[in-house]
């Protein structure tokens, strides 16, 4: 009845788990590239002053980074963006 349990899903249940750990721990390995950071301040009144950031979070892992950090990390993306926007101008013949 092995080939039924299969097909039914009966023994499959036992051996998922062990296929969501590995999924899961592949997902793990994956590091945020931190393309999304944010500047914080330390009171409102300092708000779009960029000498006054106090912090970056980046939005999708939630991490927190110096001012310093997160400028490098923002001139790193923009540079990527620049050197896309160029490779797509170039595959369009512009």
């Amino acid at each position: 009845m092995g080939f039924l349990d299969r097909l039914f899903g009966r023994k499959v249940a036992e051996a998922a788990p062990t296929k969501e750990k590995t999924i899961e721990e592949a997902i793990a390995e994956v590091e945020c590239p931190h393309g999304a950071v944010t500047p914080r301040w330390d009171s409102a009144a300092d708000m779009g002053k960029t000498e006054l950031v106090s912090a970056y979070v980046c939005e999708a892992c939630g991490g927190s980074f110096s001012r310093e950090e997160g400028e490098r990390m923002g001139a790193a993306a923009a540079d990527r963006l620049r050197i896309s926007e160029e490779g797509r101008q170039e595959r369009m013949g512009n």
